[in-house]
């Protein structure tokens, strides 16, 4: 079965600011994290800003729905081993049993979370919903996350839901600059043969051909994923628009049209990184050089 064929889509894991806020400040994890503002939210876990009691520093807490380990396990064994710059960095993790105060009977979350660095900006989700991105923060951003992939790649991890909302720009780590591009949520990555959760494709507007047919993701995928990224950067809107399933039928009919107004040089990188067929595509390596090229 395709994912074309599929009878329903899954949601959009970096869906807005959740609405699980009341009655659930103040409550305090692990006997350390005390937690604040909703940040974002999917259809796997909450995310809250937290202030850590021992170091009196603001945290990030990702708190899993599930009272089932799955999603919490499979998101530890990944994210919370990588060290990259232009990655979330997780700085702790707690669970079932640690001494938490029980969350609210009305809450429909688990108990497992984990503690990662609370970057100072916001997605880029919400970035390029008032306007496109400019050449220069377009080229800083898409480096960043390509700089990771490579760091990913090499590793054989495929991070399998490359989109605006799992991009967090840091602004307060580079003063007066485009801001330092971070990936987050791990949730759907694919470490060497390990297969993604059998619900879980990426998020549909972001999708490659081969996914859309079924086929596998691969380090490859990431990279087209990362192409629609950057073309809606430059343009405000999505590559393709529309509903769902709209979107990923229009994926397999042809490429992503992309606008005069974007200059020739930019074409040719995009073109590189949504070539329908994966084996045509630059790695990630290549695509950090093509994109420093872009800036010269």
């Amino acid at each position: 079965m395709t994912l074309i064929d599929a009878p329903a889509v899954r949601a959009d894991r970096g869906a807005g600011p959740s609405g699980h806020d009341s009655g659930v400040r103040d409550v305090v994890l692990g006997g350390r994290y005390r937690l604040g503002a909703p940040l974002g939210g999917g259809s796997e876990a909450y995310v809250n800003e937290a202030l850590d009691l021992r170091t009196g520093t603001s945290v990030a807490v990702k708190i899993f729905r599930t009272r089932g380990g799955a999603p919490f396990d499979r998101e530890m064994a990944t994210h919370s081993r990588l060290r990259h710059r232009n990655i979330v960095r997780v700085i702790g993790s707690g669970g079932q049993g640690d001494g938490s105060k029980e969350l609210p009977d009305d809450q429909d979350w688990g108990r497992n979370y984990l503690v990662m660095d609370l970057v100072e900006g916001r997605d880029l989700r919400s970035l390029l919903r008032h306007a496109p991105a400019s050449e220069h923060q377009t080229v800083a951003w898409m480096t960043g996350i390509a700089r990771a992939l490579t760091y990913l790649h090499r590793r054989g991890i495929v991070h399998n839901d490359i989109k605006p909302g799992n991009i967090l720009v840091d602004f307060a780590a580079d003063p007066g600059g485009p801001g330092i591009a971070k990936l987050t949520d791990f949730g759907i990555a694919i470490k060497g043969r390990q297969e993604a959760p059998k619900s879980s494709s990426g998020t549909p507007h972001y999708l490659s051909p081969e996914e859309v047919r079924g086929g596998e993701s691969t380090s490859a995928s990431d990279i087209y994923s990362l192409g629609l990224v950057a073309l809606e950067c430059l343009t405000g809107t999505k590559a393709f628009p529309g509903a769902p399933l709209e979107s990923m039928v229009a994926r397999t009919l042809g490429e992503p049209r992309i606008p005069g107004t974007v200059r020739r040089r930019w074409s040719m990188v995009l073109h590189a990184m949504t070539d329908p067929v994966p084996a045509g595509r630059p790695s990630a390596s290549q695509v950090v050089g093509m994109l420093r090229r872009l800036s010269w």
